[in-house]
């Protein structure tokens, strides 16, 4: 009885990563010197201390900045989705092939840091 419960938390808990996570996500960018620098993600800017939304799309992101003394490109870690997992467990190769072709497969870092010389 005990394996039919954990069976179908597991069901119901997990899912298509398409349909469980945004097509959208947030990210703060902040600068290593906490002085205001301007950014831009997918041609998107910002100044930080800031937030730039992007489109979950499972290209790399690349936050960029012409701010001397700041680097001038900062790559955007990503990983791979929780509800992903549960999707391959569940729906085998159809659901997680529609999460990968989405993009909706991966997250983006929540927060990048831009590396900056003290000025």
């Amino acid at each position: 009885m005990k394996t039919i419960y954990v069976s179908v938390a597991a069901l119901v808990l997990s899912g298509c990563a398409s349909v469980m996570t945004s097509e959208e996500q947030s990210i703060n960018i902040t600068s290593s010197n906490n002085k205001p620098i301007e950014v831009s993600v997918d041609d998107k800017k910002a100044t930080t201390p800031g937030t730039v939304v992007v489109l979950r799309d499972g290209k790399d992101k690349v936050v960029t900045s012409t701010t001397p003394g700041c680097q001038n490109a900062t790559p955007i870690k990503k990983d791979i989705a929780t509800p992903f997992w549960g999707n391959i467990l569940i729906g085998g190769v159809f659901g997680s092939t529609t999460d990968a072709s989405t993009g909706k497969m991966w997250n983006y870092a929540d927060t990048v840091e831009i590396s900056c010389t003290e000025q």
